[in-house]
């Protein structure tokens, strides 16, 4: 049976359904912890990777955390599509848990809890068919300047890395719950990071901060393909997507990007199944089949 597709029903990062009652059987694909039970790898990765930081944080000599700042931030790339998806689609039913995975996340990928929730939710999948120079409510993502025309890759990453946090403000203005979570979730974040600076300020640099800031630039120059280019009228041709299996394997499905604007709230593992329905609906040169190029 067709997916049906619902353009813009997103679940909020901060409400998960309520746990089903002990006398209903988990349906296929559902934990006990976990909402999906594919958010085993994902949430394995992110933890084990995470230990990892902390234990190059408390033993590595400086020579060492100097050359440890290539792999972790190469590892945080992978980190950062996990934070993507989590913040659409909680993993957990427990709310501490999401929390507390959100954390985790953070400290990788370089972006605050509920900080992809009101950029990206609640702005980029509102607004990413309006570019400038018409609309008023334009992109947060924008890969447009002023006047129209199309801004380059690198151009693109350096306005979404300088301008994101105050895009965040302004859209936290109109969603004050999520702009008083978002403010909240930096307490226990910037406490860790504090913590850290005290007890060893270059080993936290080299091997928390610097990687995170890497993985978000990363995150910005990595999301110019998605849509730069293409000024659409609907879900279907206004998004790139990749569909080679290594990359939707690493990414847990990011490069099914149609079909995740076109349901935004749908789980990662369910990315693929909604992509072959409307695959005949993208146009083709929307659809790479390889990792990297075209």
């Amino acid at each position: 049976m067709a997916v049906v597709i619902e353009p813009g029903n997103d679940v909020p990062a901060d409400e998960t359904p309520k746990a089903e009652t002990k006398a209903s059987p988990r349906p296929a694909g559902k934990g006990k912890y976990l909402r999906y039970t594919a958010d085993r790898r994902p949430v394995t990765l992110t933890f084990a990777l995470l230990a990892l930081h902390f234990l190059a944080f408390l033993f590595a000599p400086t020579w060492l955390a100097v050359l440890l700042v290539v792999p972790f931030s190469i590892a945080s790339f992978f980190i950062a599509p996990l934070n993507h998806h989590h913040q659409h689609f909680n993993s957990f039913h427990s709310p501490i848990l999401n929390r507390i995975y959100e954390v985790a996340l953070s400290l990788q990928a370089g972006i605050s809890p509920y900080g992809w929730v009101l950029h990206h939710n609640l702005g980029h999948h509102k607004n990413y068919l309006n570019q400038h120079p018409n609309p008023e409510q334009v992109d947060e993502s924008r890969w447009t300047r002023r006047d129209g025309t199309t801004m380059n890759r690198v151009e693109y990453t350096i306005k979404l890395v300088a301008s994101h946090q105050l895009d965040i403000y302004k859209v936290g203005q109109k969603h004050p719950r999520q702009w008083r979570n978002y403010l909240l979730m930096k307490i226990p974040v910037w406490s860790i990071l504090f913590v850290l600076l005290f007890l060893n300020p270059v080993n936290a640099v080299l091997v928390f901060i610097l990687p995170a800031f890497v993985a978000l630039c990363h995150t910005s120059w990595s999301t110019y393909e998605h849509h730069a280019g293409y000024h659409a009228t609907d879900h279907y041709d206004a998004s790139v997507n990749r569909t080679s299996r290594v990359y939707n394997y690493l990414t847990c499905n990011l490069g099914y990007h149609t079909a995740h604007h076109a349901r935004p709230g749908l789980h990662w593992s369910l990315l693929e199944k909604l992509h072959n329905e409307i695959e005949d609906r993208i146009p083709d040169d929307m659809i790479i089949p390889t990792f990297f190029g075209r």
